[in-house]
């Protein structure tokens, strides 16, 4: 067996979430943000076609960290942890564009 046939390279897949999970998709019009279930209780977002960030709960906490894993907060709710994560990408844009 060589490095390569390892489990450790297997090419990486989306975890199967089960029914009692949120859906895996949601789309955000406000801010085009796309929403994927990529595990259970972990979401990562699409903003603009763009790796956005991550959503992880733990116990009843939503932990928010952006595009460069800064940690952005804790929400009691997916809902307020999404639009926390969308306001915060959407200010990033909004700062890069007015130093251009």
């Amino acid at each position: 067996m060589t490095l390569l046939d390892s489990p450790a390279h297997a090419p990486m897949t989306w975890a199967t979430p089960s029914t009692d999970v949120e859906a895996p998709t949601q789309l955000s019009p406000r801010t085009r943000a796309e929403w994927r279930l990529a595990d259970v209780d972990f979401w990562a977002a699409s903003y603009r076609g763009y790796f956005g960030g991550t959503i992880d709960k733990q116990g009843d906490h939503y932990f928010v960290r952006d595009t460069f894993a800064r940690y952005i907060g804790d929400f009691s709710d997916l809902a307020t942890a999404q639009r926390k994560l969308e306001d915060h990408l959407e200010s990033l844009l909004t700062e890069r564009r007015d130093q251009l």
